[in-house]
């Protein structure tokens, strides 16, 4: 997640000199795009990476209640990305299923990986189903020299969107280094949405975050433009969703009328409330 104003205006004054780079020779939509509701990170991940909506790909939130089933489900965390796909409707197809058969795909820290030749995710599934986990093998956030060390000592998220994106650059760059690179890569960063989170946009902590996240672009424009690459290859730059600030006293919060209305129901994801009986599964 990113603020979308924020980020072009950091880039126009050259605080984001890579994203500049790519808008020197690109294009811009100046007043940002819109996002799949609800504005959440699986959600938008799985619509932009199938082309088709919510309901239709049945990721309808971060986390959410299955009235058929009964079962809570909470396809976006640490516990369940590796497995996030389990919940893709039949018959919804992600852009690496729809290349030609045998052209060589990517998907880098990204749990919407249905049919990529190369998958962190599938390594996080065979890590795991060796009783082996990933996360001991993610680089030490105070020695990386993309990382504002300020906000990585101060802030447990930062630190390890950090850790996070420095495993996914390290990824991208074993990919493009040599030989013919994957014809499609999607390379999904972690930090920025982190940075935001704790500060708000324009926060010093969140254009940190988007500082360190084009110092990390950088580095692999720098391997395409030294590759004689640069000028074959596309590049988007997207963001989930946007990021905007709030009143934190102002939760949006149904839960005390509910209850003093004697209203049963259940609320989950910060924002789905289902009414009735949520306990049992609904009868149709």
């Amino acid at each position: 997640g990113a603020q979308c104003a924020d980020l072009l205006a950091l880039s126009a004054s050259g605080a984001l000199p890579n994203v500049a780079r790519l808008r020197a020779d690109g294009v811009a939509l100046r007043g940002g795009a819109v996002a799949e509701f609800p504005s959440v990170t699986l959600v938008n991940h799985t619509s932009a990476l199938t082309g088709v909506g919510p309901g239709r790909h049945g990721i309808v939130n971060n986390a959410f209640f299955d009235r058929e089933t009964g079962e809570r489900v909470v396809p976006n965390s640490a516990d369940s990305w590796h497995r996030a796909m389990d919940w893709l409707r039949p018959g919804v197809r992600t852009v690496f299923e729809r290349l030609p058969e045998g052209t060589a795909s990517a998907c880098v820290n990204d749990p919407v990986d249905v049919g990529a030749t190369y998958s962190t995710f599938a390594l996080v599934r065979e890590l795991r189903g060796s009783g082996r986990s990933l996360v001991g093998t993610l680089p030490p956030a105070d020695q990386d020299p993309h990382a504002t060390q300020e906000h990585v000592l101060a802030d447990d998220d930062y630190r390890w969107g950090s850790q996070v994106d420095a495993s996914g650059l390290e990824q991208v760059l074993g990919l493009w280094r040599d030989g013919e690179p994957p014809r499609l890569t999607w390379w999904n960063t972690t930090l920025t949405d982190s940075a935001h989170h704790a500060g708000g946009p324009g926060s010093p902590i969140a254009r940190s975050g988007l500082r360190d996240a084009d110092t990390r672009l950088g580095v692999w424009l720098d391997l395409l433009e030294a590759r004689g690459l640069r000028e074959r290859t596309t590049v988007l730059l997207t963001a989930d969703h946007g990021m905007a600030g709030a009143v934190p006293g102002v939760t949006g919060d149904w839960d005390c009328a509910l209850e003093a209305a004697g209203i049963a129901f259940r609320d989950e994801g910060h924002g789905f409330i289902y009414l009735g009986d949520p306990g049992r599964p609904t009868v149709r």
